[in-house]
């Protein structure tokens, strides 16, 4: 049994089959005192020690070597003191003691950090191209006092992007050759007077996966720094030809003036990271110091989320949807707002980030809706009949829970036919795989209207946008607010909403603040405006007297 337990402990095949056959042989002894099966278990033994022995650590080899000398005092006991000869299996049990102990080869195993990098053992680190480069802890070594004597320059953090892929297609192992190959160019760019000596060989750090960074004096050039990080973008974006294909790779860096810290410590490095995270669609990020207060509000906002009450501290403010063509409501946007105790009303793209982070955008998710559903009821108690819409920010609507607890809200509250309309980012619609159009459908089933949300502000293939299965698509504000380039604007946008509307799908623009933007997007043949032109967000509260006065005015109007 002990044998059998040592086979879970050991992974090395010759050990397994050695530590059973020690097992089988014990057996055979227990069962028939036949002694020349103890020239067997010798062998055994023996092998087990040579193998400790090649293993080199100290403790298996005393256990190993303890183990036979119990198997040869108790045979000899057989022997001389008529001993029973199953006493040896003692010795069996005792060399089992050592799979407790790491008696297997070692392996060059490769563990994948969170950058997608191998971190292959110690074998293969002691020779990559990369061990050589001074780590952050040197890094500091060395630079530590030039930069306390009122040094004018910075840190340079670069990160390299598009490993996943290579790792993917064509192996880790390539995925660290390319690192080591970036590494060389980047090397070979900063080859300039202006920056800091690390080693004696080299001055580019490896902080670690795709990170690097670099120390720039800017006591001769004050914009040397942006000269090196250009031609660091510059050397990347040339292909590289790894196993017979050709991978692209892209370099993001920020830079950190000394001129914000005391002296040089990790703060630095923190700072030049929080600049690359904080800014992840710019290619360069200049730190600045409102980057690490924002962060620090962000921790506290997080931190009140965890403890927050949706209904008392949230508030779904209210913006029309006016059509283009009799200036009637095509439905009534809700907006969420928080009431912040410190910092006021603050609207829902200051927080919403944290929302997710916080673990609480399903919850939130099914809260607006909540609120939306009871609302657009009482609406239709007063019989007003307009539609509502709310902002759903992540994939959260294409959950098959959340789609079951919408079923039960409609029904509820006896809402139908387009009375709510569900608002997502384009992204959620552009990236369905089936289950997700299978979502999309049966929403669209329930009579809920779906609507995209910024169109625009991100690139998108056009040829996806024909498959848009949605009642609505919002134009941003990005594609309606430079007049300068009118002409040109309008017949980019003009196409987009010639094609939507032959999908049967209404374009609304966003964002028109002054009749002149209502004229140009009206020129454009769109269904309805959505902007400040009409009214900023006002709260829910006084939704209903709102909607009477406007219907009011609209009639005198008309009058």
């Amino acid at each position: 049994m002990a044998m059998i337990c040592s086979l879970f402990c050991v992974k090395n095949s010759l050990l397994r089959f050695n530590f059973l056959a020690a097992g089988l042989i014990g057996l055979a002894i227990i069962s028939t005192d036949i002694p020349w099966l103890n020239i067997l278990l010798a062998f055994s033994f023996c092998f087990h020690l040579w193998k400790s022995f090649e293993r080199k650590n100290t403790l298996v080899i005393i256990l190993s070597t303890l183990a036979i000398v119990l198997f040869i005092a108790l045979f000899f006991a057989y022997l001389l003191l008529d001993v029973r000869l199953y006493w040896v299996v003692l010795a069996i049990i005792l060399l089992a003691i050592v799979t407790i102990m790491p008696v297997d080869q070692p392996t060059h195993s490769k563990q994948v950090n969170e950058h997608g990098i191998t971190e292959s053992s110690s074998n293969y680190i002691s020779s990559s191209p990369l061990a050589s480069l001074p780590t952050r802890k040197a890094m500091f070594n060395h630079i530590f006092s030039v930069l306390k004597n009122q040094f004018k320059g910075g840190v340079v953090v670069l990160r390299l992007e598009g490993f996943e892929q290579v790792n993917q297609h064509i192996g880790r192992d390539f995925g660290d050759l390319l690192l080591a190959q970036s590494a060389n160019r980047i090397k070979n760019a900063i080859e300039h007077d202006q920056v800091i000596q690390l080693s004696s060989e080299h001055k580019l750090a490896h902080l670690g996966g795709l990170n690097f960074a670099f120390i720039c004096s800017l006591a001769k050039q004050n914009h040397i720094h942006e000269q090196l990080i250009q031609k660091i973008i510059n050397a990347t974006l040339k292909p590289f030809n790894v196993a017979n294909c050709t991978v692209e790779i892209k370099v993001r860096a920020s830079y950190v003036d000394c001129a914000h810290f005391n002296e040089f410590d990790d703060g630095l490095i923190s700072a030049a990271f929080l600049a690359l995270d904080s800014q992840e669609r710019q290619q360069v990020v200049v730190y600045q110091p409102q980057m690490m207060i924002a962060q620090l509000e962000q921790q506290a906002r997080i931190a009140e989320l965890a403890n927050i009450d949706f209904s008392s501290e949230l508030e779904l403010y209210f913006q029309p949807v006016i059509c283009n063509n009799d200036g009637h409501i095509a439905f009534l946007e809700l907006l969420l707002r928080w009431q912040h105790p410190k910092q006021g009303i603050l609207s829902a793209h200051r927080f919403i980030d944290d929302i997710k982070i916080a673990g609480l955008g399903y919850p939130l998710a099914k809260f607006v809706m909540k609120r939306a559903a009871e609302l657009a009821c009482a609406l239709k108690r007063e019989n007003i009949s307009v539609p509502l819409s709310i902002n759903v920010f992540g994939p959260e609507m294409l959950n098959e829970e959340f789609v079951e607890y919408i079923d039960a809200l409609l029904s509820e509250h006896q809402l139908f036919n387009g009375e709510l309309v569900i608002e997502c980012p384009l992204h959620i619609f552009t990236n369905l795989d089936d289950q997700g159009q299978a979502m999309v459908a049966r929403l669209n089933s329930m009579g809920l209207k779906l609507c995209v949300d910024g169109l625009g502000d991100n690139p998108v293939l056009l040829a996806k946008l024909p498959g848009l299965a949605v009642e609505y698509v919002k134009i941003s504000p990005a594609l309606t607010a430079d007049f300068s380039n009118q002409n040109n604007i309008r017949s980019l946008v003009s196409g987009m909403v010639d094609m939507h509307n032959q999908q049967h799908t209404k374009v609304i623009f966003e964002g028109v603040e002054t009749a002149e933007q209502l004229k140009f997007v009206k020129s454009l043949n769109a269904y309805a405006t959505q902007g400040y032109y009409f009214g900023h967000p006002l709260s829910s509260v006084g939704l209903m007297n709102w909607l009477k006065q406007w219907r009011l005015e609209q009639k005198n109007i008309s009058i």
